[in-house]
């Protein structure tokens, strides 16, 4: 029995029956599911709090049998740990001692030295008493149980959920607990959410339903006009529908035979219509295009060339653009352009003529010449006009444009020199955030300097006129160097130094950068041979590498053939990776960074903080080391905020058993606070500057330590 045996009618109501139940019953499952995730998430969690704090207590307790610390101390630094870990809202740790006996716990200190089974209580304490001997026959593995005891200020007894861990080497047991109804709120926000999607999921069936109604309906109510108009002789029409294989597909069918010649002519009328129309109009604004209002500017220029009459070209480029359609999509993308146009040609006149000339780019030509200030005037106008909010849906989105001012024929006597320039001008005023710009007030800007920069750094990557120095990184624990960070530098033939502040973003820019990447990654690998022949022990080799050449698919590759052409092992290498980079898929970054660790290198994300990561990102990812930015290191001395940041990144990152390195350590109370903070390396101008190839080979004959205090 297929679906055609049905009326419209039960079809709809089945449709929608179904659609409410499956709704209704995913959600109930996915609510159930996720009760369970949570309760079982909080365990791990609390078992997790538990685990670190056990690994902290064993090396205080190692560290005092090997006679590092005395008794005192121990107990001193046992009491501070457990008083100071807290967690979540309430969360906390407490010790027990001789299985049962309360030995720390900071938030009932009046049970401290009592037994759990002689405290009075409203409660039989046998479940946290038999709980405490199950983890006595067990002690190396951890333990958790529920129990039922009173909340603080309370004789109430609730569920709670118990976890604890025997201390190795010691009659210890750490615990903690959470009371399971302390997850109500959680549970009841998630309900809330479940509701929510549940009910806008059955709104949203329900529309589907009336759209399935309507595109039932519509058709026939179309084909039955459709009839009436055929039998008035109007064939001008298209008939729909013609693939249903129902009751409407018969009736469209039908009519597609009647009048199927008359249709393919006027198909092919349209069809050559619309690629007139494309020839020279944008199909989003319905403005000119950048060919028709390139020709239309061309035929002014003949037209003004004897009178020698002005003409003005605006480029306006409207900011961020890509990046609201990134984030909104293309229809709304759309929307603002169509809306933007419409006030552009609300207060343009007829002599005014306007066009969309890219994506986010308009171009008006000004062809009654007008005088300069009112073309000031006009431009301020034009701004103000796009520059109030559109409102898109639930949104107001506000966009910034930058307008480039070309004018003929001071600025070129051919279309593509005055609108290429007004883009010139544009881009230079967004670079110097500025409004508008004349691209006669920056004709004495170099414009041409960047061309022939990009030029000079592509010769100068072919000639071998770039150079590397190396800035040593130095152990904490031992103050010795522990590896060196390479930096490429440029001494132009005719400029000098050139900054790498300077040339890096323009090789990026300019597609050099993965040139610029394989000639360091060669560098670096001829120079540890040359160590390697003469067999100096040189530290690891940190390689500062950009995104772009990273994620390319054949990066590993290429690496390991550079380091194999010199026999060099990447066990020496160590690449740094702006944070950025993770902004990437995860599941493709975490892939390609174990394809790389395979290689022998090791790998470190640099200028932590100030990007888009977080230590949750990246703690599944393998990586060695994480560099904090040199931001949060410069005021670190007088700024309790950057403080408190890199004391937690230290903390936390420590915790996921990475490596912490400090860059940019320029004083000697930087270098103590990082200490104190257990900062695990530092690089700065403190302790060496970027040094030659000669000069580093120096200080690693001299086996170079800094200072402890």
């Amino acid at each position: 029995m297929t679906l055609s045996n049905f009326t419209i009618r039960q079809k709809l109501i089945g449709l929608v029956l179904i659609l409410a139940l499956g709704i209704v019953t995913t959600s109930c499952l996915a609510f159930y599911f996720s009760y369970q995730d949570t309760r079982s998430g909080k365990q791990e969690q609390i078992k997790s709090i538990v685990q670190s704090a056990t690994s902290q207590i064993v090396l205080l307790n190692q560290r005092k049998r090997s006679l590092e610390i005395s008794d005192q101390e121990f107990d001193t630094r046992l009491h501070d740990l457990i008083y100071s870990t807290a967690y979540g809202e309430h969360g906390y740790l407490y010790l027990l001692k001789n299985e049962t006996q309360i030995y720390l716990h900071p938030k009932r200190s009046d049970l401290e030295g009592q037994y759990i089974e002689k405290i009075d209580s409203p409660v039989d304490s046998t479940l946290m008493i038999n709980g405490l001997k199950q983890l006595k026959k067990n002690p190396d593995k951890s333990h958790g149980w529920l129990v039922y005891w009173p909340k603080p200020g309370s004789q109430v007894p609730v569920a709670k959920l118990i976890y604890a861990q025997h201390i190795p080497d010691t009659d210890f047991i750490l615990s903690t607990g959470v009371y399971i109804d302390d997850l109500l709120p959680l549970y009841i926000k998630r309900a809330l959410s479940y509701l929510i999607i549940t009910l806008t999921v059955l709104f949203a069936s329900i529309a589907a339903a009336l759209l399935i109604s309507r595109n039932i309906v519509r058709p026939i109510i179309n084909l039955s006009s459709q009839m009436e108009k055929l039998s008035e002789g109007d064939t001008d029409q298209t008939v729909r529908f013609t693939n249903h294989r129902d009751e409407i597909g018969q009736m469209a069918r039908t009519l597609e035979r009647f009048r199927e010649y008359l249709i393919e002519n006027k198909r092919l009328r349209y069809a050559q219509e619309h690629v007139q129309f494309l020839e020279n109009f944008d199909p989003v604004t319905r403005l000119y295009n950048r060919r028709a209002m390139g020709e239309s500017l061309e035929r002014e220029i003949i037209r003004n060339s004897e009178t020698q009459g002005q003409i003005y070209f605006l480029f306006i480029r409207l900011d961020l653009l890509r990046n609201l359609t990134i984030e909104l999509g293309d229809e709304q993308r759309d929307q603002i352009l169509i809306e933007t146009a419409n006030r552009l040609k609300g207060i343009l006149s007829i002599n005014h003529r306007l066009a969309r000339l890219s994506e986010g780019c308009f171009g008006l030509m000004l062809i009654n010449k007008p005088e300069e200030t009112k073309v000031d005037d006009l431009i301020e106008t034009i701004l103000q006009a796009i520059e109030c909010p559109i409102k898109l849906q639930n949104l107001h989105i506000q966009i910034v444009a930058r307008i480039g001012v070309t004018s003929y024929p001071e600025d070129g006597d051919q279309q593509f020199e005055l609108i290429g320039r007004s883009e010139i001008a544009a881009k230079t005023a967004r670079k110097q955030e500025q409004s508008w710009l004349y691209f006669s007030q920056i004709k004495g800007q170099q414009v041409e300097t960047k061309m022939e920069l990009w030029q000079d750094l592509s010769t100068a990557i072919d000639e071998n006129q770039l150079y590397l120095v190396f800035q040593p990184l130095f152990d904490l624990n031992n103050n010795a160097a522990l590896s060196a960070e390479t930096l490429l530098r440029w001494n132009h033939p005719d400029l000098g130094p050139i900054s790498p502040a300077v040339f890096v973003p323009l090789a990026e820019q300019s597609g050099l950068i993965s040139r610029l990447d394989y000639w360091v990654l060669d560098a670096v690998a001829k120079q540890c041979r040359k160590w390697l022949n003469t067999d100096l022990v040189f530290p690891k080799i940190a390689i500062n590498l950009s995104g772009i050449s990273f994620l390319r698919s054949n990066f590993e590759n290429k690496l390991h053939n550079i380091f194999k052409q010199y026999n060099v092992p990447l066990q020496h290498i160590e690449l740094e990776l702006t944070e950025g980079v993770l902004i990437e898929d995860l599941a493709r970054i975490q892939d390609k960074l174990h394809r790389v660790r395979e290689t022998g290198a090791s790998i470190s994300i640099d200028d932590f903080g100030t990007g888009y990561s977080s230590l949750s990102r990246i703690k599944n990812l393998p990586i060695d080391h994480i560099k904090i930015d040199k931001s949060f290191i410069d005021d670190l001395d007088v700024d309790t905020q950057d403080l408190k940041i890199v004391q937690a990144i230290i903390l936390m990152a420590q915790g996921l058993q990475l490596k912490v390195v400090a860059e940019g350590v320029e004083t000697e109370l930087q270098l103590s606070i990082l200490r104190e903070a257990k900062c695990d390396i530092v690089q700065g101008y403190l302790l060496s500057r970027p040094l030659s190839v000669s000069d580093f080979e120096a200080l690693i004959d001299e086996d170079l330590i800094i200072e402890g205090d």
